[in-house]
């Protein structure tokens, strides 16, 4: 059976602020002030539309196609487009299989894949990558927010900690793929995107990154 967050979609948003408070969501939108304005914007593994509703806001003539697995994630994206009083015009929301979903080439300027990626064993990133990267213009930006691993010592140790706990309850809840934290960078540097700007939070268990495709790169502060 695939991956589903059908059943946790209603609660996710409580979840996630009992969890992390205003962190992920923080995470979502580090560089939403620096990037170049897009005008088309792909965003996979959306969830319940907090990224996407500061996406529209931010941008509120920009073209953003939103697409997830779960119909009922999608439903809370839309609600929080419409209890933040926000123009649905323009906002395509997509629901599709993520692993066999084919986007149209060279579209987008931004590419968004918040808490996506890690969803995913390694396999199936190598294979999802190169198809996200193909609809992204020559010079796009990608945007990532995920978890990772700490570098050492006891940061080290907590994340091992907690991404193992949040790996088994995922999988038994949603039937998340991963198994493991696959870090997503290897991927994105074959497909010609080089990090431009990277923060870090709690402890380093979070990380927000902003890529980019036919740019210099730029040391990370």
């Amino acid at each position: 059976m695939s991956m589903s967050f059908d059943t946790l979609a209603s609660a996710y948003p409580l979840l996630e602020r009992l969890a992390a408070g205003e962190k992920m969501q923080r995470c979502r939108t580090a560089f939403l002030e620096e990037i170049p304005p897009p005008s088309c914007v792909l965003t996979l593994g959306e969830g319940h539309g907090r990224f996407l509703s500061a996406c529209r806001s931010r941008f509120p003539d920009a073209e953003i196609t939103c697409v997830d697995s779960s119909a009922e994630m999608l439903r809370q994206a839309r609600r929080e487009l419409g209890r933040r009083g926000l123009d649905e015009t323009r906002v395509h929301l997509i629901q599709s299989d993520l692993l066999s979903w084919a986007p149209p080439r060279g579209v987008f300027d931004l590419i968004v894949t918040h808490y996506f990626l890690d969803c995913f064993r390694a396999d199936q990133i190598a294979l999802m990558v190169p198809r996200i990267a193909a609809a992204a213009l020559p010079e796009a930006s990608w945007l990532l927010a995920d978890f990772q691993m700490a570098a050492h010592g006891w940061r080290r140790l907590r994340s091992q900690c907690i991404l193992a706990l949040m790996h088994a309850f995922f999988r038994v809840v949603t039937r998340l793929p991963a198994r493991t934290l696959t870090p997503p960078e290897p991927f994105l540097k074959m497909e010609g995107f080089q990090e431009h700007r990277r923060i870090e939070m709690e402890w380093g268990l979070m990380k927000s990154a902003w890529w980019r495709r036919g740019a210099a790169q730029s040391p990370s502060p």
